[in-house]
């Protein structure tokens, strides 16, 4: 059975810029890999580094700014409570 190791945090503080492959960044985001292809073919998720080859990475600030770009603000309800019928005399 294959198991995927989960990717290291995005936290580390190495000084070295951080890559990932796709399969690491459909974990990280929750998503599947076909996913993370179509947010890259859109321009929603940038890529830094494309080797000869096909593999592409997928640095951690380019998942921060994805996040930061997509997040969605607190929802606020426009419907006010609904009065009850009044009886009819």
């Amino acid at each position: 059975m294959n198991t995927i190791k989960s990717p290291a945090p995005l936290t580390a503080d190495t000084g070295i810029p951080q890559f990932y492959d796709l399969r690491e960044v459909a974990v990280i985001l929750k998503c599947s890999v076909r996913t993370v292809r179509r947010l890259l073919a859109d321009g929603r998720l940038g890529y830094s580094q494309e080797r000869k080859g096909g593999v592409i990475r997928v640095s951690a600030q380019d998942i921060a700014a994805y996040y930061e770009a997509s997040r969605i603000g607190p929802a606020v309800s426009r419907r006010t409570r609904r009065q009850p019928a009044r009886a009819a005399a």
